[in-house]
């Protein structure tokens, strides 16, 4: 009968570690948290963009602004010029960053 009590209570007290119901007074998302999130829904793929021949770089400092925001990951520069930049993000987002105007290129 002690081993059955015992068990009772492992029980109980797992259940009430595995309670995931939010609280309702926890913060929440921040705006660049929230967009973040948003394109998470979007199915995310590897690309390779490349920078322009300008300084600074207007490619690569959109990269950037949207790496800090958590848009775009797994961000590697490489050193070439124009720069080549390997990322991850959606759809959306590596034709927003193919459409930026460049000057000279890899040809």
């Amino acid at each position: 009968m002690r081993i059955d009590s015992a068990l009772v209570i492992a029980l109980f007290c797992a259940s009430c570690a595995a309670d995931t119901t939010r609280d309702p007074a926890a913060p929440t998302q921040n705006s660049a948290s929230a967009a973040a999130s948003s394109e998470d829904s979007e199915p995310m793929e590897r690309a390779l963009i490349v920078g322009s021949a300008e300084t600074p770089d207007p490619v690569l400092t959109k990269v950037r602004e949207l790496e800090k925001a958590g848009i775009v990951k797994d961000v590697v520069v490489l050193e070439s010029f124009p720069v080549q930049i390997h990322l991850t993000a959606s759809k959306k987002v590596i034709d927003e960053l193919n459409g930026i105007p460049r000057v000279g290129g890899i040809g």
